[in-house]
């Protein structure tokens, strides 16, 4: 973990705005710390702004409450899930898209590993029917699914996804094999080889909906 040393001469040359991106960030970064080691229950918001260096307070005056900080969190980690996928699927449709993203799911996974296991701990705090973020967790899959859906569709149009494919049932079981083999992943690490999963995943998705 790097120190978080927050100089007099390094805040006075930062406009507010700046002052209050940085401190934003390292009480994020300080939730995926906490949140790692101590999950969502014992993760209070006294501690992360003591962890960021800042005050006790400021996560609460910043975020108003943990629901809401956790909310960030999600966001925050999705935007940069985001970056992998657009990257990795660029314009690709059909099965290709489908392969390509299943490369940069697998690559964000090897790169972020932290931040991978937070937003799992958080979609799984999101499934309680009284989670103030769950709305957040139901709206990342939720797009998962659309994207799916619509590289599904723009393959059947292109004649390389056999027409009587139902796109949205792939993109169900699609979203569906990432978030469990996440889950197991999360739950125990070392039973799971991700490059045995994702070419069976390939070959499973390229025999059952090439035409």
């Amino acid at each position: 973990m790097v120190s978080r040393v927050h100089t007099r001469t390094d805040s006075a040359s930062l406009t507010q705005a700046e002052r209050s991106a940085r401190s934003d960030r390292a009480m994020l970064d300080a939730a995926v710390d906490l949140l790692l080691e101590h999950g969502t229950e014992k993760t209070t918001l006294a501690a992360i702004g003591e962890k960021a260096g800042y005050s006790r307070g400021l996560a609460t005056y910043r975020f108003g409450s943990k629901a809401a900080l956790f909310d960030e969190v999600c966001k925050s980690i999705g935007r940069r899930w985001i970056t992998y996928l657009q990257a990795g699927v660029g314009d690709k449709t059909g099965i290709d898209a489908m392969l390509a993203a299943l490369n940069a799911f697998f690559r964000f996974l090897s790169d972020s590993p932290r931040e991978a296991r937070v937003l799992h701990i958080l979609y799984c705090g999101a499934a309680s029917p009284t989670s103030e973020y769950r709305e957040t967790s139901r709206g990342i899959h939720q797009r998962q699914m659309t994207d799916v859906a619509n590289w599904v569709r723009a393959g059947i149009n292109d004649g390389s996804i056999r027409e009587d494919a139902d796109a949205d049932s792939v993109a169900t079981q699609y979203v569906a094999y990432t978030t469990g083999i996440t889950y197991l992943w999360v739950i125990n690490p070392e039973a799971i080889d991700f490059d045995k999963a994702s070419a069976s995943m390939k070959k499973q998705l390229t025999r059952s909906l090439s035409t």
